[in-house]
């Protein structure tokens, strides 16, 4: 696969968003900060190698079962949110300050990424 980076692109969609990782393959191919992370980047690699691949799954396959699938996860931290959206063979996660409109955000990103989106805000 060709790879284009996407991180540039999102980082200019709004000036809230302060994180963002792209994994393919099970690999971390993009990892890109606007506004330095609350965490050490060790626990950022983990998140991104462990954690959002494994939310993503159970999502899905919950979604997949009888309400159409899974377009993106936000989970609200106590210190940011954090968008994770299935992107080709992994997935793209987005860490956006707390004070902004997430879901507005989200689905800029949704668009920018050409993913289905499910609501308008």
């Amino acid at each position: 696969m060709t790879w284009s980076r996407i991180s540039t692109q999102i980082f200019e969609l709004d000036a809230s968003i302060r994180y963002i990782a792209v994994n393919q393959g099970g690999e971390i191919v993009e990892m890109e900060q606007r506004i330095a992370t609350f965490n050490p980047i060790e626990t950022d690699k983990m998140e991104e190698l462990i954690v959002n691949p494994t939310v993503l799954n159970i999502t899905k396959r919950r979604g997949d079962l009888d309400l159409g699938g899974v377009n993106f996860v936000l989970i609200q931290y106590g210190l940011q949110y954090q968008a994770i959206f299935n992107y080709r063979d992994g997935h793209v996660s987005v860490g956006i300050e707390l004070v902004s409109n997430a879901i507005s955000i989200v689905n800029n990103i949704l668009n920018h990424l050409q993913l289905p989106t499910g609501s308008s805000s």
